[in-house]
């Protein structure tokens, strides 16, 4: 779904005069006339307004109060004043379309779900559902009682894998169902605690605890929450084994084979991906051999029978920056 010809206008109207005047008053850019809906806008010049205005919404206010350029009415002025309060900015995956709008999923670890409506065009004639999911990267917008964009939209070239894509709807379907999909902004969702690792028998608590402080200190230096979170939860699969396999073999073995397993399940070694960590390096700052953890790993592997398409060890946080240096 897209906005009438009446609220494009006035979306226009808003934009337009809130990024002109901010121009005139903060000389993002020189000589920019002020745009009018319906004429051509250059695009690369208001996206360098746009993306600083975002950086200072605080902007917002100041135009608000001063109003110095501003030809706005109250009420008009009173849907600036929500779009400084209630915008959303940031990553997003477009997971569906629907009559009523699509479906964006926020990339956060909240993961929550927008309906959002575009302006001219809706975006099921946009984005074709093969395409989905999309990585976007955006602004969202209350504009009345629905969510717009703020026109511009970056969009990842990032190709999912069939596992990447089958954790996307999984935590798709989990955000919906804990959540639903958010249809007008202001109204904060209640956010039930995810449980990212399940509980361990009372007798391999200590043994859990211990592998499990290596991992987060080697997650926390080298990678992210994402892979740590991963890491934690094969850690509780091989603890409620019967019997545990937990019980023998050193510390730092079982915990570089758990962060070698996911490693390697999400491209890890691979020069490409945004956490790339050496799998010898890897080994050595546990203080093992390659090939022992990589015979850890097909150990580990054999006894969970792990894959991607039950999303047993994918990371959904590999655009995170990674905390190494």
């Amino acid at each position: 779904m897209n906005l009438s010809q009446t609220d494009i206008a006035l979306f226009y109207k808003l934009w337009y005069e809130l990024t002109w005047s901010i121009n005139q008053k903060h000389g993002i850019v020189p000589a920019f006339g002020k745009p009018a809906y319906g004429q051509r806008v250059n695009q690369q010049v208001f996206i360098a307004i746009r993306n600083e205005l975002w950086k200072n919404p605080q902007w917002i206010d100041e135009f608000l109060r001063d109003n110095e350029y501003g030809e706005l009415n109250e009420v008009e002025c009173g849907m600036l004043s929500r779009w400084r309060k209630e915008f959303v900015s940031g990553r997003f995956l477009i997971m569906q379309h629907t009559d009523k709008y699509s479906v964006f999923m926020s990339a956060d670890k909240n993961e929550t779900l927008y309906g959002v409506c575009g302006i001219s065009d809706a975006f099921k004639d946009m984005v074709p559902v093969s395409a989905l999911p999309l990585m976007i990267e955006t602004v969202l917008l209350p504009f009345k009682d629905r969510i717009i964009y703020d026109s511009f939209i970056g969009v990842s070239n990032i190709m999912f894998g069939r596992g990447m894509r089958s954790g996307f709807k999984e935590s798709y379907n989990a955000a919906k169902k804990r959540l639903g999909i958010i249809e007008q902004m202001g109204i904060a969702p209640v956010i039930l605690p995810k449980q990212t690792v399940r509980p361990v028998p009372k007798a391999m608590t200590a043994r859990f605890s211990e592998i499990a402080q290596v991992i987060e200190t080697y997650c926390l230096e080298k990678l992210n929450d994402g892979y740590k979170e991963v890491c934690l939860e094969v850690l509780a699969k091989l603890a409620r084994k019967r019997p545990s396999p937990l019980v023998s073999g050193r510390t730092n073995t079982w915990a570089c084979g758990i962060v070698y397993t996911v490693g390697a399940f999400n491209g890890t070694f691979g020069t490409s991906s945004p956490n790339y960590v050496v799998d010898s390096e890897m080994a050595d700052w546990f203080g093992i051999a390659k090939r022992t953890a990589s015979n850890k790993m097909n150990e580990i592997d054999e006894l969970l029978g792990l894959s991607y398409s039950r999303m047993d060890v994918t990371v959904r946080e590999q655009g995170m920056t990674s905390p190494k240096t």
